[in-house]
């Protein structure tokens, strides 16, 4: 009969050989200690960091008018008036372009982000995707 010590330690002896692989891996990797070519300091010495050479000529100085900047992506939408019947400046339906949010359809169509969210009740406003079209209700008329 063979001793029942024996077992555990033979379960035990593979797990001890993964350790030590492990522990070898990681000393190769860090380098084992230190190599004696590094010097403290030298990385953060600031006469010893390579620099770009100075300008022979500083660039002139170019001032932008605000006015003649375009935007990104072209100029930013305007509300059409929508067609005799049609509810909203931007008619009784939306197709949502990327980068739309309810909140951004209801300020371009003339309404409220929560009339958007009314006039379309199975629609989630965190999921709307482009190409996807939406209901625009009325705009909302002001008070005499």
């Amino acid at each position: 009969m063979r001793p029942t010590i024996m077992r555990p330690l033979r379960a035990f002896l593979p797990v001890c050989f993964l350790f030590i692989c492990l522990l070898l891996a990681l000393l190769a990797a860090c380098g084992g200690g230190d190599s004696g070519n590094a010097e403290i300091g030298k990385l953060s010495d600031p006469a010893t960091v390579p620099t770009a050479p100075p300008w022979d000529k500083p660039p002139d100085v170019a001032v932008l008018d605000p006015n003649a900047i375009a935007p990104v992506g072209g100029a930013p939408p305007t509300a059409t008036p929508a067609p005799e019947g049609a509810s909203g400046v931007c008619g009784a339906k939306y197709t949502i372009e990327s980068g739309d949010t309810f909140s951004s359809i209801a300020t371009k169509c003339g309404t409220t982000t929560q009339a958007m969210k009314d006039a379309n009740p199975g629609v989630d406003p965190t999921t709307i995707k482009p190409g996807q079209q939406v209901n625009v209700p009325a705009a909302p008329q002001p008070s005499p």
